[in-house]
């Protein structure tokens, strides 16, 4: 198993995370898979590619990610929790996935050990609607410039919806804004104006709350800089 430590701190976001990974991890064990099982189905990783997975919190779907891959792929996972990276080891190489996998602890605003062009296939459930409008261009941004030519962008996030399980969680969000950070989004909209065209989408509910996915590819003018106009110059982790 490979782990790369950037030092960069993660900031409240990354503390928040570090706080509740043990609790987390029992949370999710609980909650339904059909949204995130579909978006992997969408996203189709295929024997041999490299899948990079933003978030991936405990690893639940490292695991299968690792599966889809084979013993020819490579599956990356980019957590901004430290904690969350240890569960996510640890899970991984209980299931015997440590020689497929490499685990960077760091924020996917700024992915510089994974080089131009170098990923297959992009994995993020509940990660965009989590940071502001400036964060999910950044990461999206970079979602582009490590996509190869051919490579895809999968995305679960939280729908913008008028019914009542939207409502109620956008008014919990308002009273504990600390506690729920996750804000309702117009998932094509955002991927559109990131420069990326959106192949397939479809709604769905993740606990009552309306949810969207959507599998999108990079535009044809697809930019090599980040948003400062600087050029990237990023490291091929993935060579042995």
């Amino acid at each position: 198993m490979r782990l790369i430590e950037l030092v960069r701190s993660g900031g409240e976001p990354a503390a928040w995370y570090d706080r509740i990974a043990p609790i987390y991890e029992r949370y999710v064990r609980w909650l339904p898979r059909g949204a995130v099982g579909r978006l992997v189905e969408e996203l189709d990783p295929r024997p041999g590619e490299t899948v990079l997975e933003i978030g991936p919190g405990p690893g639940t779907e490292l695991v299968e990610l690792c599966e889809r891959v084979g013993p020819t792929g490579r599956v990356v996972g980019v957590d901004v929790s430290g904690e969350m990276i240890e569960l996510a080891r640890a899970r991984l190489e209980r299931r015997g996935f440590g020689d497929r996998a490499t685990l960077i602890h760091g924020d996917a605003r700024s992915l510089d050990h994974v080089a131009d062009g170098t990923v297959d296939a992009i994995f993020a459930a509940s990660v965009l609607e989590s940071l502001p409008p400036d964060g999910r261009r950044t990461v999206l941004g970079e979602c582009r410039r490590i996509l190869a030519p051919d490579g895809r962008l999968g995305v679960l996030s939280l729908a913008r919806s008028e019914r009542l399980p939207a409502r109620l969680y956008a008014g919990c969000r308002r009273l504990l804004p600390g506690a729920v950070d996750c804000r309702q989004i117009d998932l094509v909209a955002v991927l559109e104006a990131a420069g990326f065209a959106v192949r397939s989408r479809w709604s769905d509910r993740l606990v009552g709350v309306p949810v969207e996915g959507a599998v999108a590819v990079p535009a044809s003018d697809r930019r090599r800089t980040n948003d400062e106009g600087s050029t990237f110059m990023p490291l091929r982790v993935f060579e042995s």
